[in-house]
Formats: structure tokens, C-alpha cells, sequence
């Protein structure tokens, strides 16, 4: 099986964006598959946050309460954003475009947070809120990167994420009736979270355990080692987990009270294949025919 492995190259240290100057510099080594890239698993699979907004975005460009720009596709232009500032900033290495990834992570879990706390809002209080939320995030933006810390955007971020997961758990109980329906959204809700958590916890791996993973990835060689690029992986997970929060959200801020039929065309998996059997009907029919 040696004809499908081949030995890591030694690391140059650095490539055509110059030295790396990131606070952080990942597990995966600098620009040793190709000379443009310094983390290039972990710059590919930032493909999986672009490929999920697109599709969102599709989804919701037709709708007469949508449209390219409007409030119900910002959150997957801001995954979107968050795909291809992530990428530029594993694929150069550099403190700049640290900052725009972090700062794409605020925009994107902002974008939804919105979304749920001004959904059925009369007009003033959408404002405020707006406002609000606007005056939180950009002294936060600004703080960031002015003073070069983590603490304040890592708490930021979370807090975010904890209280668009508790709004949607809301939005499913007061908006669905169907007990079905009801445990299964909470099912995907909770597939979403574990998602995201389980990314998390490989991230850490990636971080605290990095010369243990790479000694094994060079026992491996190339390509299996890219399997253990741990912090792409993070990537992969969180994109699933942020797809599943959105499409959620939209789902239950458009849905019409009554309609089960078709509810999932245009969504991707994993939330398609919940919608589209979203009462358990399909079971129901598998059991009689059994009988």
C-alpha cells in the first residue's frame, strides 16, 4: 500500500505571503503541499460554510418575503463571509486576515441572533433592537482588534450562539403543535448544537495535542494524514451545526400553520431529510405495511 502514501515534506516556514504573524498558527504545517497555501486542509475545508450559504441562499432568492439581500438570506451571506474570510486567513497566515475571520464569526452568529429576537416585532422594537445589537457589536469589533485579545470575541460569540439556540428551542414550542414534529425539530436542534460542541472538542485537540497528532499524521504520510487535521474537521462541524441554526430559523419564521407537504425543498442535509418527513408519516406507513 506504500504506492498510496507518501512522506510529509519538511516545512519551508514560509510562502509567497511571507512569514506568518497570526496570533494563532494552527496545528496543520505551514506550506507543505503547495507554496500559496499555509494550511491547506484547513483552508479547503472552509468550502463546507460557502457551499451551505449558497444554498441557503438559493433557497430564499425566490421567496416574495425574501430575495438576494434580504433579512432572510443575511445570515447565510454571512456564512458565506465567514467561508471565505476563514479561508483567506488559513491560506496566508497573517494577522490581518486573523482579524477578518474573527470579525466574519460576529457578523454571521449576529445575523441570526437578529433574526430570532425581531421576528413578529412591531417596526419600533425591530429597531431597537437592531440598534442594540449594533451598539453591542461594533465597540466589540473595534475593542478586538484594537487591543489583539480573544477573551472578550470568544465570550461574545458564545453568548450569541447560547441565545439563538435557546430562541429556537422557543420558536419550536410555540410555533409547532404537532408532538411528531415537535420532538423531531428538536431532535435536528439538537444535532445542530452537538455539532458545533463536538467540533469544539476537537479543536481543543488540535490545539493542546498538537506534536502527539503529528507524529502520528507522519507516520500516515500523505493523503491520510489530511484525516487527522483536526481544526478542518472544527470547520466541517461548525459549518453543519451553523446551516442547521439557520435553516432552522427559517423554517419556523416562515412556516404556514397547516402545510407538512414539501416543506423541505430547497433545504440540504441534514435538515432536508427531517423536513421531509417532518410528522413521522413515513414510519407510520412502514409499521402498517409490516402489519
Amino acid at each position: 500500500m506504500d504506492f498510496l502514501r507518501r512522506p510529509y515534506a519538511q516545512s519551508p516556514g514560509t510562502g509567497v505571503w511571507g512569514p506568518p504573524d497570526s496570533n494563532q498558527n494552527f496545528c496543520e504545517e505551514d506550506y507543505v503541499i503547495t507554496m500559496y497555501i499555509g494550511e491547506f486542509m484547513n483552508t479547503l475545508t472552509n468550502l463546507t460554510y460557502i457551499i451551505y450559504g449558497i444554498h441557503g441562499i438559493r433557497r430564499v432568492q425566490p421567496r416574495e418575503d425574501g430575495g438576494l439581500f434580504s433579512t432572510l438570506a443575511f445570515p447565510y451571506w454571512g456564512l458565506v463571509g465567514v467561508g471565505i474570510l476563514s479561508g483567506y486567513y488559513h491560506a496566508t497566515l497573517k494577522y490581518h486576515s486573523q482579524m477578518g475571520d474573527d470579525l466574519s464569526m460576529l457578523l454571521a452568529a449576529g445575523s441570526i441572533l437578529h433574526q430570532v429576537l425581531t421576528f413578529g416585532a412591531p417596526g419600533p422594537q425591530r429597531l431597537r433592537t437592531t440598534l442594540l445589537l449594533l451598539g453591542i457589536l461594533i465597540p466589540i469589533s473595534v475593542y478586538h482588534c484594537w487591543a489583539d485579545e480573544i477573551l472578550v470575541h470568544v465570550l461574545t460569540f458564545g453568548i450569541m450562539v447560547a441565545i439563538v439556540g435557546r430562541k429556537i428551542r422557543g420558536l419550536i414550542s410555540q410555533r409547532v403543535t404537532n408532538p411528531d414534529a415537535k420532538r423531531r425539530l428538536g431532535g435536528l436542534a439538537t444535532m445542530g448544537m452537538g455539532s458545533g460542541l463536538f467540533g469544539y472538542f476537537v479543536w481543543n485537540i488540535d490545539m493542546h495535542f498538537c506534536s502527539q497528532v503529528t507524529a502520528i499524521k507522519h507516520r500516515l504520510g500523505l493523503p491520510w494524514g489530511f484525516l487527522l487535521e483536526l481544526h478542518g474537521w472544527w470547520h466541517i462541524l461548525t459549518g453543519i451545526g451553523a446551516y442547521v441554526g439557520m435553516a432552522l430559523v427559517e423554517y419556523l419564521i416562515t412556516m404556514e400553520e397547516g402545510k407538512t407537504d414539501r416543506v423541505e425543498e430547497g433545504f440540504v442535509w441534514p435538515v432536508k431529510r427531517v423536513l421531509r418527513d417532518l410528522e413521522g408519516r413515513e414510519k407510520e406507513k412502514k409499521e402498517k405495511k409490516g402489519r
